[in-house]
């Protein structure tokens, strides 16, 4: 089974035409058209296209033809910042953590005060709230020169010391 095969069967399995599969991978009619008719080759960013759009459509089996047409469970789901390689080797860290957080003496509860409903709400944002803990700092302490925000929706937002 060739590239040309494997794009014919997304169509079929996912029961779109060629218009309708163009439109939902992101790519002009005309162009689908060509590859269809086997005057162009699919090129790199339509398979990624494809890929992007069918995220359980194995890579291997799209572009080389190797194994099954669907990724495993696994695979299908996109790496976040916090996998791990080994998940129960996290939690039982994790626990640890947890419980040496709680014998530990330079950790302070969190301190903040729930505002009330007649208080200005401007007056309650400016209020500081105390860590959930507080690290100890050497003497030779080091300086924070980036921090950055990742968000759900996949943006970051960076901030550099000045």
């Amino acid at each position: 089974m060739d590239e040309l095969d494997r794009i014919k069967k997304i169509m079929q399995t996912e029961e779109l035409n060629s218009a309708q599969f163009a439109a939902e991978i992101g790519i002009q009619g005309s162009t689908l058209s060509h590859i269809l008719n086997g005057r162009n080759n699919p090129s790199l960013d339509v398979h990624k296209k494809i890929l992007n759009r069918f995220r359980t459509v194995s890579s291997d089996w799209l572009i080389l033809g190797i194994g099954s047409m669907y990724r495993s469970e696994k695979q299908s789901q996109a790496p976040t910042l916090f996998d791990s390689v080994d998940e129960n080797a996290s939690k039982s860290t994790i626990s640890e953590q947890i419980s040496t957080e709680k014998k530990d003496s330079a950790f302070s509860p969190i301190q903040q005060r729930i505002p009330q409903a007649q208080e200005n709400p401007i007056q309650v944002q400016q209020e500081i709230i105390q860590p959930a803990f507080q690290v100890p700092i050497e003497a030779t302490s080091k300086s924070v020169r980036k921090i950055i925000v990742y968000y759900t929706d996949n943006t970051f937002q960076e901030f550099e010391s000045k």
